[in-house]
């Protein structure tokens, strides 16, 4: 399936340092709206295990990290054969690493420090190379229709459309009125039908069957929709969507409810129940996008009413509960990013309080239900994972079908572990205990960079020798132990002035471990090259 045009690219974020893996992901969208960060990893062992779970099209990653660096995270994505894009971040113009990022198809190779346009510059030249694969591989040439039927050419159409694939919409749009086919009415609208999770776990299905019930939900709306001159077609989640015509919206409304009717009459799994909801309707054909995005959004009212189908005026009725639910959600798919588990817990607890009381199971399950979906969708969670945490939805069915509601407590403590469930690695990796002290010092000195701390003070804190500490420094992050700490509140300070340029030079010098301004002017430009007023110009 060809991109949506509209959409954005998943990026995912890699960097040992916690301010720039808060400012990349909180700011990137920002400096360029095409790409949204979807993953955002500490190391490049934790970035593997991600790519593995999840689809990236852009990875940004820090060159000098512990375990797995930025130059080996990029051979693996090469080796791999994914079609990800890399762009490196590093403080060092070396030749080696430049040598080895163009060997594993590194698209850019960042120095610091990192500004707004530069960053900008990077993903335009990266948002043109992925354009451009997507065209080389999807694009879809007008002759490719010539010889198509009119029952295919509808279906070619409405799948463009709902995926915003501008240029095959140009291309059949054209091929539709030279032919004079029929394709909209004077008042349209998109009926979205799915299978009803809730259903499938009340009857000991498993959420992996959902897709064979949705193929087969699919062929019986087909088998309805081409007697009755009815179009539709599949979306990327497996929906079956309809294109409904008709003369007056009154006829319009009326259709809809007939069709779904019919379908859900015929359906033959009577357990097995639907949920259909409707958009707004259009005149325009173009409008049909809109008309599904809403339609979308309000099947999501199956949570407070499993009346189907769920028009768009009902839709507009709850808006402020739709509005609660997007909120509380999209906070939890940005914790799951950054792995917030605290702010987790505290948006999980509001998240149960729109369930309404009583919490019964059926209620729980379908609220759990949505969750997964929701940020299956939005944190582009791969299928493994989302079945994993849909197990762990049911681990203790049996003992919960018994109690006739549950507390808020016991729901948010389930839904804590399902969510977890989703992030969750298929093993554990086992660390050398050399790697563990490397990390230990690594977190105490990103956590106290701000004061005076030696080498000493901080071999004292891990229980270890200072010439010990050293050579596992040397050893495994590759700079000595004065470099380390110095490009820490280097890169430290170089964010807190782009944060705040306002800010005094003496506040950064004292939040960064220095004792004077002075010192830290001239540690300043030795590193960057250039005073720390010099940069806040730039």
């Amino acid at each position: 399936m060809i991109r949506k045009e509209d959409s954005m690219y998943h990026t995912l974020i890699v960097d040992d340092e916690p301010l720039m893996r808060k400012y990349l992901g909180e700011n990137l969208s920002k400096i360029f709206p095409d790409f949204q960060v979807t993953g955002i990893a500490c190391d490049g062992l934790e970035a593997v295990e991600l790519i593995k779970k999840q689809h990236f099209d852009l990875v940004i990653s820090d060159i000098r990290m512990p375990e797995m660096d930025g130059i080996n995270l990029a051979k693996y994505i090469f080796d791999a054969g994914l079609r990800t894009k890399v762009a490196i971040i590093s403080g060092y113009n070396e030749f080696e690493y430049a040598r080895l990022a163009i060997k594993y198809n590194v698209s850019d190779y960042l120095l610091k420090p990192l500004s707004d346009s530069q960053i900008r510059e990077t993903l335009v030249k990266i948002k043109s190379e992925l354009d451009e694969d997507v065209l080389r591989n999807h694009i879809q040439s007008p002759t490719l229709y010539e010889n198509a039927s009119e029952t295919d050419l509808k279906l070619s159409l409405l799948s463009a459309i709902i995926n915003r694939e501008n240029t095959v919409i140009q291309n059949l749009y054209n091929l539709i009125e030279k032919n004079n086919i029929s394709f909209t009415g004077s008042f349209s609208t998109l009926l979205i039908l799915s299978i009803d999770d809730l259903y499938l776990l009340l009857n000991e299905k498993t959420v992996s069957e959902n897709t064979s019930y949705s193929l087969r939900l699919y062929q019986h709306c087909v088998s309805y929709c081409i007697p009755n001159n009815l179009t539709a077609v599949k979306d990327d989640y497996g929906n079956t969507v309809i294109l409904i015509n008709a003369d007056s919206e009154e006829e319009l409304s009326a259709l809809v409810n007939n069709t779904y009717s019919r379908i859900k009459k015929e359906w033959p799994f009577e357990q097995i129940k639907l949920i259909a909801s409707y958009g707004n309707i259009v005149k325009d054909m173009l409008n049909l996008a809109t008309s599904y995005d809403l339609a979308m959004q309000s099947s999501a009212l199956v949570l407070k009413n499993e009346t189907s189908p769920i028009s768009s005026s009902y839709y507009i009725s709850q808006s402020r509960f739709i509005h609660e639910l997007t909120t509380i959600c999209d906070s939890l798919a940005s914790n799951y990013i950054a792995k917030n588990w605290n702010k987790a817990i505290s948006d999980l607890y509001l998240y149960v309080k729109l369930f309404s009381d009583p919490i019964t199971i059926a209620r729980f399950l379908r609220f759990g239900t949505y969750l997964i979906r929701f940020l299956a969708r939005k944190c582009n969670i791969k299928s493994d994972q989302m079945i994993f945490a849909f197990q762990v939805l049911t681990d203790h069915i049996d003992e919960w079908i018994n109690i006739p509601y549950h507390d808020t407590d016991t729901a948010q403590e389930i839904l804590l572990r399902v969510y977890k469930a989703l992030d969750q690695e298929d093993s554990f990796r086992i660390v050398p205990e050399t790697t563990h002290i490397t990390e230990s010092a690594k977190e105490y000195i990103c956590t106290h960079y701000q004061e005076q701390i030696s080498l000493s003070q901080v071999a004292e804190h891990l229980n270890v020798t200072p010439s010990y500490l050293s050579d596992l420094f040397h050893k495994n992050i590759g700079e000595p132990y004065t470099k380390f700490i110095t490009r820490i509140r280097m890169e430290q300070a170089a964010l807190m002035l782009k944060i705040n340029p306002n800010e005094k030079i003496y506040n950064i010098a004292s939040k960064t471990g220095f004792v004077s301004a002075k010192h830290f002017n001239s540690v300043f430009k030795k590193y960057y090259g250039v005073t720390p007023t010099e940069y806040i110009s730039k």
